[in-house]
């Protein structure tokens, strides 16, 4: 059975055919879709004031909106992260009026719309199958922290929006696109660094596939993605010392000028950029007579400076035009990113609701962001399900994406080798992993306090690897209900928390029924078992909300 329209236009006759797979695919796309519309833009305007980080970004983003030059001074404004959040949240209120809370969080919501847009299609492209780009689409949608951060305006959103579309594009090979979505990322908060890791997995893998005779002979080339790492990771860290230093004005560090560093510095990250430009030269000297197959693929990798520097760096500073025509120099742009720069690797504040990073994936410190004079609250809150569930699912990932792999110690040698192989499915599983880690470890070295929603970029990956391991459950021949009762209790999770997402008002009965640690129970366990160590009331979930 099919479904078919026709249409005809100036004697051309045009046929279409669905089929009912097709079809049912197409209306759960629709649906999901319209619930992502629904819960990001219903009650978009609540609360009607600046909650949380919310009285320094949108009303930065106001003196942007009227031209006033102090916006993109130092002192008293939000410039700790770069301009372009701020620019879409002026864009909102451009639109719906400057004192509107619906204007500044509108692009924000619209992010988080996208962000489900690009999850589905990063399942299907990773893993070749409609299912899991669904169900990850689904899990996303009654996500709970990415629920909140994007009816939030602040730059959590955007940076997982445009996070999930440089990997996309990345994974289909259109580099321009996924060059132009990390400078955005860059643009909106520089955490997005870590961005460099999946870009230098996805092209280690093409090295490997070329190792493995499967792409010709261009094997050399493919080691040229490691110069991004020295790049835009070495870069802060050789010189990241010389920018946050005290010093008289003139001078980055005792007995080293400004142009001396200048020069060092553009020196440096001009080496990094044209490095795999090196490669390609190397290999066309030392392959002269390749197939003209291998030359493309060597050509290519000639313009990935362009891609993934020249394009994201010049997207960056596009995003301080607006700085510029507000009488300010390039100058001025340099020194407020010192500034920012300064701020984050020095800062040593704290914060009732900050969580160590280790402490994400159980959820154990959730963000309290804000309360209502009638008691209506909004938590920066997972849905414990996903949270809690995806670990495992992480961890089934991991085991069958080595499954084809075989490791042999040489007792006489120590040596240690690896044989099989590995399936374009279980490389997407290693690669749906090592991305997780690639955003998440990184935070242990991080100096400044942190919060859950730090987690937002790591947290993605996590949710595809429990939208596979749905899929697997889905193909056993018991599965589909389980499958289909745990999508159901998901929502319904996010259902039940939804008044603490939303500020939405709720019975007393029924906020204390989310507290389902209570301390109590947690000093039993202490006395109970002396060995462990003592649980602070300030960092247990849930009763540690309060």
């Amino acid at each position: 059975m099919k479904a078919e329209g026709r249409a005809s236009t100036n004697g051309l006759t045009l046929t279409a055919s669905l089929t009912p797979r097709q079809l049912l695919l197409i209306s759960l796309l629709i649906g999901l879709l319209a619930a992502a519309l629904f819960t990001r833009f219903y009650r978009l305007g609540t609360p009607d004031e600046f909650y949380f980080d919310e009285v320094y970004f949108p009303t930065t983003a106001q003196e942007i909106l009227r031209g006033d030059p102090a916006a993109w001074e130092w002192f008293g404004h939000e410039n700790t992260h770069p301009p372009l959040s701020k620019l879409f949240m002026a864009g909102g209120m451009a639109l719906f009026g400057e004192d509107n809370a619906f204007g500044w969080r509108f692009f924000g919501a619209l992010a988080g719309i996208g962000s489900v847009a690009f999850i589905y299609l990063l399942g299907k492209r990773l893993f070749n199958s409609e299912f899991v780009g669904v169900v990850a689409a689904f899990l996303l949608v009654f996500e709970g922290l990415s629920f909140v951060q994007s009816r939030m305006a602040t730059p959590d959103t955007f940076l997982l929006f445009f996070t999930l579309g440089v990997i996309y594009f990345l994974l289909s090979d259109r580099y321009l696109l996924s060059g132009i979505f990390l400078g955005a990322a860059l643009a909106t908060k520089l955490t997005a660094l870590m961005i460099v890791f999946p870009i230098v997995i996805y092209f280690v893998y093409r090295y490997w596939l070329a190792e493995q005779g499967r792409e010709g002979g261009a094997r050399l080339l493919y080691l040229a993605p490691f110069a991004l790492i020295a790049f835009y990771l070495g870069t802060p860290a050789l010189f990241g010392g010389l920018l946050v230093d005290e010093v008289q004005p003139g001078v980055l560090q005792p007995d080293v000028s400004a142009p001396v560093f200048i020069a060092a510095l553009g020196l440096w990250m001009a080496l990094c950029a044209l490095a795999p430009l090196g490669f390609y030269f190397i290999y066309r000297s030392s392959h002269p007579r390749e197939r003209d197959k291998d030359n493309a693929l060597a050509g290519s990798l000639a313009i990935l400076p362009l891609f993934f520097v020249l394009v994201p760096l010049s997207i960056y500073l596009l995003t301080y035009v607006p700085m510029l025509f507000s009488g300010h120099s390039l100058g001025d742009v340099v020194q407020l990113n010192r500034a920012a720069f300064q701020f984050h690797s020095t800062l040593d504040a704290t914060h009732p609701y900050q969580s160590p990073w280790d402490t994400w994936p159980i959820m154990m410190r959730p963000v309290f962001l804000y309360v209502s004079t009638a008691g209506a609250k909004i938590y920066s809150l997972g849905n414990p399900l996903i949270f809690w569930l995806g670990l495992p699912a992480l961890g089934f990932a991991l085991w069958q994406g080595l499954g084809g792999v075989r490791a042999k110690l040489d007792e006489a040698t120590g040596r240690l080798s690896l044989s099989g192989a590995v399936s374009p499915e279980q490389a997407a599983l290693l690669f749906v992993v090592l991305v997780y880690l690639g955003f998440f470890l990184p935070w242990a070295i991080q100096p400044r306090i942190m919060f859950i929603y730090h987690y937002l970029p790591s947290l993605s990956f996590l949710l595809l690897a429990l939208a596979y391991a749905i899929h697997r459950l889905w193909h056993q021949p018991w599965g589909r209900g389980g499958a289909v009762l745990f999508l159901a209790v998901v929502a319904l999770t996010f259902i039940y928390f939804y008044p603490h997402l939303a500020a939405v008002e709720a019975s007393e009965a029924w906020q204390e029924s989310y507290f389902w640690l209570p301390n109590v129970i947690i000093r039993l366990v202490d006395n109970v078992i002396p060995s462990l160590p003592q649980l602070p009331d300030t960092f247990f979930w849930f009763d540690s909300w309060r």
